[in-house]
């Protein structure tokens, strides 16, 4: 993430403002839940066990990645999910609605009962998301990378997040998808497990997943690079689930495929990521050359390399609002989502066939 915003973002300074942040934001929800309570069943002690139900969301939300360590599971996962994302859109709604109640003069006993409104609105809106993100579907793009013979068809995909949300049956319609594309080649730009790695742990659930990877249909095969939440490439129970799809990793990898050089870098943050110049000296200078970059905040630099096509994921295109504002405030309106150039050098940014 280039920009000032980003740049912050990633110092552990932000990570502390953001956790009081989400500690008041937990105070002041469970208030004013216990609050509307009393003011409309007048019971103090039901208004204390409201409060308290949601105290205990807000901390799920806050202490998110301490608990998935210690109670592992798909269950305990899912979850917190969906309780971070209630909290999120519930805060956001019960915030707006205050300030309507202000500026109209709503009554106490009708801004209470608005209180109370916020927890539906906010569970419909991450159900709905939810089945949202559930869809697969593809934008097609057409560029122009100086190949001399006919044209050249390559299925992007990134950030499947195979885990607590993402199994089997979704990679099932991603596979669909894509086999519906004909496409000569099918790439994977990064993130192909989620952060906490667990999936690894579940040898049933790889081998069904694995079983429904080999089903994709690539003239020239399956290609893929590391994201920040794949493990190290070393990690041999990752290196067999990849096999067994049929998935060819490539770490700081160049591979002559018949059309085209397919350079795939691996990213930094679990792993040794090799300098785009060293990859360059390998390629044939008579074809065009794609770049498989997880991160797009480094494709001004392979541009300057002079790559042909850059394409990456990472963004999620936000995945929900309001992160849709902030992840695009971080990386940059060029580096955030879609087709975009950087010189003569074209670039596509995914926003992903999974969720996290």
């Amino acid at each position: 993430m280039n920009t000032p915003f980003g740049k912050f973002i990633g110092k552990e300074i932000f990570g502390k403002l953001f956790s009081g942040f989400i500690l008041v934001s937990i105070i002041w929800i469970a208030f004013m839940k216990g609050r509307a309570t009393d003011l409309l069943s007048d019971n103090i002690w039901l208004s204390f066990i409201i409060g308290a139900i949601y105290i205990i969301t807000g901390f799920l939300v806050l202490l998110q990645k301490s608990i998935t360590e210690k109670w592992r599971g798909k269950n305990p996962e899912k979850i917190i999910g969906f309780a971070s994302c209630f909290f999120i859109y519930d805060f956001m709604i019960l915030l707006f609605w205050q300030i309507l109640a202000i500026i109209f003069s709503v009554s106490e006993k009708s801004a209470a009962a608005g209180v109370f409104c916020s927890d539906i609105l906010a569970a419909a809106t991450v159900t709905m998301g939810y089945m949202h993100a559930k869809t697969i579907k593809y934008t097609p793009y057409s560029v122009n990378i100086g190949m001399k013979s006919s044209g050249y068809r390559i299925a992007l995909i990134s950030d499947i997040h195979l885990g607590a949300f993402v199994g089997e049956k979704h990679i099932q319609m991603i596979v669909d998808k894509i086999n519906k594309l004909n496409a000569d080649l099918v790439v994977i730009c990064g993130d192909i497990i989620d952060s906490n790695n667990h999936i690894l742990a579940y040898d049933e659930v790889l081998s069904k997943v694995s079983a429904i990877f080999q089903k994709i249909y690539a003239k020239e095969g399956v290609f893929a690079v590391l994201g920040n939440h794949d493990p190290k490439a070393e990690n041999e129970k990752f290196k067999i689930f990849l096999c067994a799809s049929n998935i060819q990793l490539l770490h700081n990898q160049v591979v002559r495929l018949s059309k085209i050089n397919l350079i795939g870098r691996t990213n930094a943050y679990n792993n040794y990521r090799c300098p785009i110049k060293n990859l360059l000296e390998k390629i044939d200078g008579s074809m065009p050359t794609v770049v498989l970059d997880h991160d797009p905040g480094d494709i001004s630099e392979a541009a300057e390399s002079g790559a042909d096509l850059v394409l990456s994921g990472h963004t999620h295109k936000g995945q929900f609002f309001p992160a849709t504002y902030f992840t695009k405030l971080a990386n940059g309106k060029h580096y955030f989502y879609g087709h975009e150039m950087f010189g003569k050098t074209h670039a596509i940014i995914s926003s992903g066939a999974g969720f996290f």
